[in-house]
């Protein structure tokens, strides 16, 4: 029988869901705790701990977004995309190439995770579906992904954090230009 999952979206509710499931993996990619894109500068002196500490400050604020996919049949945390309002993830902003739309509306989908003992199991596209149905009923107008092309290369799942091309076109997205090695794509969710 195939895993079905369901999903939560990121609060104070579910932190401790969240914490278990980055303290499975050591806080995820080297102790990020999908804080990456909050921040605007200093990365490389933070440590795990402190990331972790901040990240919790932001959700409890209700200033980190996300949700958690759930397996059905045990209740755990197996996956996560972070996404956000523009202003909530600041760095994107400072790097070159992601061109600013100009869109107060515009909100941004930077990370997936997904348990290394559940990938390949379809709780990415669970967690995007959760996510943009989220995003939609927090009043986003357009979206915006920074996905791999996978086409040409082969890529560690582990390597997928920003989620993939081919992912991002079952949900609509459509790709507005090249990224070195990722394309920015987007997608309208709401009428102005």
């Amino acid at each position: 029988m195939e895993a079905t999952f369901h999903s939560k979206e990121l609060s104070s509710d579910t932190w401790q869901d969240f914490a278990r499931l980055f303290e499975k993996h050591g806080g995820v990619w080297g102790g990020c705790w999908c804080m990456y894109y909050h921040t605007t500068k200093g990365w490389s002196g933070r440590s795990a701990r402190q990331n972790r500490e901040e990240k919790e400050l932001l959700v409890r604020a209700g200033k980190s977004h996300g949700v958690l996919v759930y397996d059905d049949d045990t209740e755990q945390p197996v996956g996560w995309c972070q996404f956000g309002p523009r202003e909530e993830l600041p760095r994107i902003e400072r790097k070159r190439g992601y061109k600013d739309t100009g869109e107060d509306s515009l909100w941004r989908v930077t990370c997936f995770f997904i348990d290394k003992d559940h990938r390949k199991r379809g709780i990415a596209r669970e967690a995007l579906r959760a996510a943009l149905e989220v995003m939609e009923r927090r009043g986003a107008k357009t979206v915006e992904a920074y996905p791999l092309e996978t086409k040409r290369e082969r890529y560690s799942s582990s390597f997928l954090w920003a989620g993939t091309k081919r992912l991002f076109s079952q949900f609509g997205f459509r790709q507005t230009r090249k990224l070195g090695k990722a394309v920015v794509m987007s997608k309208r969710i709401r009428a102005s």
